[in-house]
């Protein structure tokens, strides 16, 4: 069995979406209505989907619960790449805790739409 997909819950699934393509380098595979349905893929096996809560099924997403109860995160090879993301993020106007080294990385976590946390880290033992 592997995992086939991850499926992130936002009132604003076309803002979420748009913002994981535009500062993180994803891609939009499908796109399902204006704000119902887009899966996204980093081209290394990464399947993404943004999506509206399925009420049917007790969802909830992050902005309505007014708590961030996980996280995603994103590597990459080299230290001052996480520097340039981050100055990118940051000049986008989203809420940024600025990079430093914790639990053996250099990471910077961000909020994006749908008050999503983000982080993004170079491995320091790699």
């Amino acid at each position: 069995m592997r995992l086939n997909h991850i499926d992130l819950h936002s009132p604003v699934v076309a803002e979420t979406a748009s913002f994981l393509i535009d500062h993180f380098g994803l891609t939009l595979v499908e796109k399902r209505g204006k704000d119902a349905f887009y899966r996204l893929t980093d081209g290394s096996g990464l399947v993404l989907v943004v999506s509206p809560p399925i009420t049917a099924l007790g969802g909830g997403d992050q902005a309505s619960l007014g708590a961030q109860t996980y996280h995603i995160g994103f590597l990459l090879p080299v230290r001052a790449e996480v520097d340039d993301v981050y100055q990118r993020v940051r000049e986008a106007g989203v809420q940024v805790i600025p990079p430093a080294d914790r639990h053996g990385a250099y990471v910077f976590y961000a909020t994006i739409p749908g008050n999503i946390l983000v982080e993004v880290g170079h491995r320091l033992d790699v």
